[in-house]
C-alpha cells in the first residue's frame, strides 16, 4: 500500500489523499487493491494457536525473488541452492512441485510479511495447497532463524549496573555495554 497515495471513501465517494492528510481523522475507510499470492506461515506454531493475526511470508518465483540470473546448469544450481541461500538468507529456495502447483522454481521471501487474521485463515483453510515435509520445515525454520538473526545479539544489553555484574558472574566474561560498569 502506497501511503501517498490513498484512496478513502468519503460520502459515497472516493477522494485521493497522502497519509499525512488523514492520519489524525477520528476512522477513515480506505479503498484499496489486494493481488493473490502464495504464502506460508510464518508465525510460530505455539504463537498461531492464540494469535489473533498470523504473519505469512509471500512465495514467488524464484527469479523474481533472488534477482540474480538463473543458472543454466545442474553445477551451477547445485551452488545456487547449497551456497548462495545461506549468504542470501532473504529467501528459501522451494522446487518445483506439480502437486503444490508451482509451475517453476519458487522461493519465499522473507521480505514480504502479509498479516491475516488467525480467524479468516481457518475460515478459508480449503485453499491451502500443502505443507512442506519434515525435512524442508525443519530447514524453512532453520532459514528463518538465520535471517532474524543476521545481526550482533547481546541478550545483556538491558541490565543495569548491577544486574550485568551478576550476568556477568555468572555467564561471563562480557564486555558492559555504556553505564553497566563503573566509569
Amino acid at each position: 500500500m502506497d501511503l501517498t497515495k490513498l484512496t478513502l471513501v468519503e460520502s459515497g465517494a472516493l477522494k485521493r489523499y497522502d497519509w499525512n492528510e488523514v492520519k489524525d481523522k477520528e476512522r477513515s475507510v480506505i479503498n484499496t487493491a489486494i493481488e493473490p499470492v502464495w504464502a506460508i506461515v510464518a508465525t510460530q506454531d505455539c504463537d498461531a494457536i492464540r494469535s489473533p493475526v498470523i504473519s505469512l511470508f509471500e512465495i514467488n518465483l524464484f527469479k523474481t525473488v533472488s534477482s540474480f540470473t538463473l543458472p543454466t546448469t545442474p553445477k551451477k544450481w547445485v551452488s545456487v541452492i547449497t551456497q548462495k541461500s545461506r549468504l542470501n538468507a532473504r529467501w528459501f529456495y522451494l522446487p518445483c512441485d506439480s502437486k503444490m502447483g508451482f509451475p517453476d522454481r519458487m522461493a519465499i521471501n522473507f521480505h514480504t510479511v502479509i498479516q491475516v487474521p488467525r480467524k479468516n485463515l481457518e475460515e478459508l483453510k480449503e485453499l491451502r495447497k500443502g505443507r512442506l515435509n519434515k525435512i524442508a520445515y525443519q530447514h524453512y525454520r532453520e532459514s528463518i532463524a538465520r535471517y532474524f538473526r543476521r545481526y550482533p545479539y547481546d541478550e545483556w544489553y538491558p541490565l543495569n549496573k548491577e544486574e550485568f555484574a551478576e550476568y556477568n558472574k555468572e555467564s561471563g566474561p562480557v564486555e558492559p555495554f555504556e553505564g553497566q560498569a563503573d566509569e
